[in-house]
């Protein structure tokens, strides 16, 4: 009796050991850094001090150039089993006013707890048209007006430029973008488990289950 007591002591003491390096790991900040030129992008994953490429992707990643294949045998056509079911989008189900509400809701219970450590943005707008840059000018000129102090009174933001202008004689538009934004997971998963029930039911409502046309 003694031993056993030993046993489910110890093995409660591994169980509660393992919960909080868990809460421990879900403790500490992950983040995006995003970095972008006219045209090239890379993303990095951050953990801690730990930094992983992901965009664009690492050479030992890359897939190397597919083989010729060999014509498979009756034999193997016949044990392979195609998928009896395949999920699509349902796009009549699709409300991006729905969406943009919800992805505002959790931003907004994300508050203070999003840090956006980075933000540099800068757009030259150019165009064959003059008239057309300068629509678009406008439309940026507004649009960053909203969204900058929705981000000031919103997040954590610690660095950050915005410069968006126009070349009234360029025919094309140049622009170039850093940011850098970290949470703490343990954060991030209970604002999702606040929103389970709606983000369940937007799940079954945009995903749709039917039953493939071939399948054994």
């Amino acid at each position: 009796m003694t031993v056993l007591l030993i046993i489910l002591a110890v093995l409660l003491g591994l169980a509660v050991l393992a919960v909080l390096l868990g809460l421990a790991l879900l403790w500490v900040r992950a983040g995006v850094e995003a970095v972008g030129v006219d045209g090239e992008i890379s993303v990095e994953l951050r953990y801690g001090f730990v930094r992983v490429p992901v965009w664009p992707r690492p050479r030992h990643l890359k897939r190397a150039a597919a083989k010729p294949r060999k014509k498979p045998s009756a034999k193997a056509k016949k044990a392979r089993k195609k998928p009896k079911y395949r999920y699509s989008l349902n796009r009549d189900e699709l409300d991006f006013g729905e969406l943009a509400t919800l992805a505002l809701t959790l931003l907004g219970e994300m508050a203070g707890r999003l840090r956006i450590s980075g933000l540099r943005v800068r757009v030259l707008i150019g165009t064959d048209d003059a008239a057309q840059t300068g629509m678009l000018l406008g439309g940026a000129a507004a649009f960053t007006g909203m969204t900058v102090p929705f981000l000031e009174n919103t997040f954590d933001m610690q660095d950050y430029h915005i410069n968006v202008d126009a070349d009234f004689e360029a025919d094309h538009t140049e622009w170039a973008f850093t940011v850098c934004c970290s949470l703490r997971p343990l954060q991030l998963i209970l604002v999702l488990l606040h929103h389970r029930r709606t983000l369940y039911n937007l799940y079954q409502r945009l995903i749709k289950k039917e039953e493939a046309i071939e399948h054994e």
